[in-house]
């Protein structure tokens, strides 16, 4: 396909995009979803193609080899560099603007990941000849991009997959990730100076910092705080989805659903069982049993506790235990079997009571979901009712979390060549840990009345 041919289509799209448009106007609303993704899209088609057409301007006359035609294959074995001889009129920087195309146009020209797929299955089917997607080829050849090298049989998905599976991920409704203090880690580690204070008596404060009243001309005691160091080294996670040739020859959306929900649900249930439970070995270090986890006990007033209950003062006693200073974002994250424990609770009023966690008009209403003016989430990666992990309260942001970059995606036909399959792996890296080292002493109150941003409740057995 010539440039010419190249912007007469982007024209097209342009003029689809103002029919979608001017059917809104003209019935005197807004865009619907669906059409504002239409309307996107026709966009996107009109400024890839226009950018082809550059590119194919700008690098017709010097690169021989590169065709002409966007539905044609080109040769594997094809050289498609730029042979810059008798190109005095080609500025480095047109060379260099082809990187660019990267950003203008990170689906590389392809319409999404199930396109995508395919064309990596036909470059390699035995049917298939030695013929490649030109897209393919333009990636690795032009750009300096792997996405062409077939040698090892793996390619590099386009940027804006990646970028898909990750929004993905921060849409998940029991994202824990996202509730953390999380920072972008470029090494292979990063580490952060961090306060060493475990209690909040005098003379303990910041770790050794105190101030003294002082009479005149007296002299000023000398103090020092004390730091410690908290390190942050990102492990990785992966997952690997194995696609048939059949399914890959199907329909393309339907694919790229199905690759993007099966990844970021499996990474982000991962991530977040690994925040509340992590041992540490080999991923985030969890909240559960922490040393700067609080414990409170089971209640044994009157009798014991019964197994598998929830009651009152557990919910009073929990609340108590949490640092005043995390209170303000605090959440009650909960197993949903919990649930029936909950609306159970009541407040002695008098000879009666009211209920703790039911709305004002009762169960007919839907749930208030918060215990002490603070949410209530229920989360999936709680334990079951009665064991350490059922109801948990935490202030997220005292969990310090590293990213290294987002999601790293590639696709090989090598692995399972012989069953007809190709693979796709998403591999995510990500370390976490909580900020404090131990639970913090109050000012007031006792070394047995520890405070901390994390607060479980015992096993009731």
């Amino acid at each position: 396909m010539t440039s010419q041919e190249l912007r007469e289509r982007a024209v097209c799209a342009h003029a689809e995009a103002e029919a979608i448009q001017a059917t809104a106007e003209g019935e005197d609303r807004i865009l619907t979803e669906d059409e504002q993704s239409q309307f996107d899209a026709k966009l996107a088609d009109q400024k890839a193609l226009l950018n082809r057409a550059d590119l194919s301007d700008k690098v017709a006359a010097g690169a021989a080899t590169l065709k002409e035609s966007q539905g044609r294959r080109v040769p594997a074995g094809a050289d498609l560099h730029i042979d810059a001889s008798g190109l005095d009129d080609l500025k480095a920087g047109d060379i260099t603007g082809v990187r660019e195309r990267l950003a203008d146009d990170p689906k590389l020209g392809f319409v999404g990941l199930g396109d995508f797929a395919t064309a990596v299955k036909s470059a390699y089917s035995p049917n298939a000849g030695q013929d490649m997607d030109h897209r393919l080829q333009i990636g690795a050849a032009v750009s300096g991009l792997s996405q062409g090298t077939g040698s090892d049989g793996g390619f590099l998905l386009p940027p804006e997959f990646s970028t898909t599976i990750w929004d993905g991920m921060n849409r998940e409704p029991d994202n824990m990730l996202a509730r953390t203090d999380q920072f972008t880690v470029t090494g292979e580690s990063l580490t952060f100076p961090a306060n060493a204070e475990t209690s909040r008596a005098t003379g303990s404060r910041w770790g050794g910092i105190q101030g003294y009243w002082i009479a005149e001309a007296a002299q000023v005691t000398k103090s020092k705080p004390k730091l410690r160091q908290v390190k942050i080294e990102p492990q990785q996670l992966a997952v690997l989805v194995y696609a048939t040739d059949k399914l890959l020859n199907a329909s393309g959306p339907a694919l790229t659903q199905w690759l993007t929900r099966a990844a970021t649900t499996e990474i982000n249930f991962l991530v977040g069982n690994s925040i509340l439970a992590g041992d540490g070995v080999g991923k985030p270090v969890g909240i559960i049993g922490h040393a700067s986890t609080v414990s409170v006990a089971k209640e044994t007033a009157g009798g014991a506790q019964g197994t598998a209950t929830i009651v009152k003062e557990n919910i009073d006693k929990m609340w108590s235990r949490c640092h005043a200073n995390a209170r303000g974002n605090a959440v009650w994250f909960i197993n949903q079997d919990c649930e029936p424990q909950l609306e159970q609770l009541a407040a002695d009023v008098g000879t009666g009571g009211v209920p703790v966690y039911l709305p004002a008009g009762g169960i007919t209403d839907t749930p208030n979901a918060r215990l002490k003016g603070r949410p209530v989430v229920v989360s999936e990666f709680c334990k079951t009712v009665g064991t350490v992990g059922d109801i948990i309260l935490a202030d997220l942001q005292a969990y310090l979390t590293g990213v290294r970059g987002g999601i790293d995606t590639a696709m090989s036909m090598h692995l399972r060549f012989d069953y007809l399959e190709s693979v796709f792996r998403f591999v995510f890296a990500v370390d976490g840990q909580p900020w404090l080292a131990s639970k913090i002493t109050p000012f007031n109150g006792g070394s047995t009345k520890t405070l901390s941003p994390f607060v479980t409740l015992a096993t009731r057995a």
